[in-house]
């Protein structure tokens, strides 16, 4: 199995078991002040069987997961079992499950799952993303743009700037899920600020090898989408 490969079967492990427990009702615990930062015991066991599959099949391998899993290794499997809990929880049909294999060059493999929708993203470093393809053509005043409009990562500055730049801003609640969505063309850039590494490398490497740009500015902004969206966007002055 490559790693790609693997990636895949990571991330449908977590959705095939989310999927069957979605639109029941799942009490939840807040990890930080935030009503929107919370965790299940969707988002415990996902991840459990997550990483029982990548412990077997890459034993020597790093694990970095959302919810607690942690092993060192010279390259690592980044676990985002659940990416949009909150959604999750509400009955919301947009989360995602996650998963990236990082070495010390970055994102080496990737793949996002949609289980409500059937779907699978996924990319290998300088092997491409399959029909992937970022959608090209479109100045940021008509671009489709995704953020995260929580208090915690974006200020009301920075999002009255956003909205007033972009054609649509929009914030869905699942940033691999966006991601993808702007790998395979259907929105046209994503924009947060200092993300978790679960929540930006998955989608990054897909952007990437899907034709676009996946940057990191000084000031920590991440920017992923078509490259003169993405170029407009790294020019504003956010604070």
């Amino acid at each position: 199995m490559t790693d790609r490969e693997l990636a895949e079967a990571a991330a449908w492990r977590a959705g095939d078991l989310l999927r069957e427990g979605f639109g029941r009702e799942h009490p939840v615990e807040r990890k930080s002040a935030s009503g929107a930062d919370v965790v299940s015991a969707a988002d415990r066991e996902a991840e459990a069987a997550v990483v029982e599959l990548l412990r077997a099949e890459r034993p020597g391998d790093g694990l970095l997961g959302e919810e607690g899993a942690q092993r060192e290794g010279a390259r690592t499997w980044v676990v985002d079992a659940l990416d949009g809990t909150f959604n999750y929880v509400a009955g919301v049909p947009h989360w995602c499950a996650a998963v990236a294999l990082v070495d010390a060059d970055g994102p080496l493999a990737s793949a996002v799952c949609d289980p409500l929708a059937g779907e699978t993203y996924s990319a290998a470093r300088g092997a491409g993303a399959g029909r992937l393809r970022v959608r090209a053509g479109r100045a940021l005043d008509e671009a489709i743009v995704a953020t995260f409009a929580d208090r915690r990562v974006l200020d009301a500055a920075s999002l009255v700037a956003l909205a007033r730049a972009a054609g649509v801003l929009r914030t869905g609640g699942a940033g691999s899920l966006d991601l993808a969505w702007v790998a395979a063309g259907r929105l046209d850039a994503w924009i947060q600020r200092n993300p978790m590494p679960w929540d930006w490398l998955p989608g990054a490497l897909l952007v990437a090898e899907a034709g676009g740009r996946a940057v990191v500015t000084e000031d920590g902004w991440h920017v992923a989408g078509a490259p003169e969206v993405v170029e407009a966007l790294v020019e504003l002055e956010l604070a």
